[in-house]
C-alpha cells in the first residue's frame, strides 16, 4: 500500500532530526574552539548533546522503518521471503503487530510523562547553569512513537493481504551491478 503523503511527513521528520544534527556538530564544533583557544566552553554542550539524541533518534526512526532500514535479522524471513513468500509475509506480519504493540506501549507510557512535564514545568541540566525544559522532547517521543505505530500497520496491513493471497508478493528487489 502506497501512502505518499506519509511518507513524505515521514521524510520531513528525519530531515528535522539531520537539521539537529547540523546544529548539534556546530555547538560541538564551536564548543571545542571556545575552550581550546579562549579557554571559555559553551555551558550546557553535553546535557544538550545527552538530550538531543533521543529526539533526533524519535524523529528518524519512522522513515528508517518505512525505508527497510531498521536493523532486524533477515536470515529467517529472507529465506522465508524467497522459497515461500506467502509463509514469509505472513511470519512479517507477527513481527509488524509486535511492533504495533511495542510502540503503543511507549506512546501509552510517554503521555502522562508529557502531560507532567508541561504541568510541572519540568526541565533538564543544572539549575542555574543550563536547563532545558522537557516537555518538547516529549512530544517528539510521542510524535516518533505514533509515526512508528502507524508504520508498522502500514506495513503489517501489506504482509496481511500478501499472507492471504489477497494480492501477489512483491516482486524481489533487482541488484544492481
Amino acid at each position: 500500500m502506497k501512502t505518499p503523503g506519509y511518507g513524505h511527513l515521514l521524510s520531513v521528520l528525519s530531515a528535522l532530526g539531520t537539521a539537529w544534527i547540523f546544529f548539534l556538530m556546530l555547538v560541538i564544533l564551536g564548543d571545542v574552539i571556545g575552550r581550546g583557544a579562549f579557554g571559555r566552553p559553551i555551558l550546557g554542550v553535553p546535557e544538550m548533546v545527552q538530550f538531543s539524541i533521543v529526539g533526533i533518534v524519535f524523529l528518524q526512526l519512522p522513515a528508517t522503518l518505512r525505508t527497510g532500514g531498521l536493523t532486524r535479522s533477515d536470515v529467517l524471513l529472507g529465506a522465508l521471503l524467497s522459497n515461500r513468500p506467502r509463509a514469509g509475509h505472513g511470519a512479517s506480519f507477527f513481527f509488524n503487530l509486535i511492533g504495533i504493540v511495542v510502540f503503543t506501549i511507549i506512546f501509552a507510557t510517554t503521555w502522562p510523562l508529557m502531560q507532567s512535564a508541561f504541568a510541572n514545568s519540568e526541565f533538564y541540566g543544572s539549575t542555574g547553569v543550563f536547563q532545558i525544559p522537557t516537555g518538547p522532547l516529549k512530544v517528539i517521543i510521542l510524535i516518533g512513537t505514533a509515526a512508528m505505530a502507524i508504520q508498522f500497520l502500514l506495513m503489517a496491513w501489506e504482509d496481511l493481504r500478501v499472507a492471504i493471497g489477497a494480492v501477489p508478493p512483491p516482486a524481489p528487489p533487482r541488484i544492481s551491478e
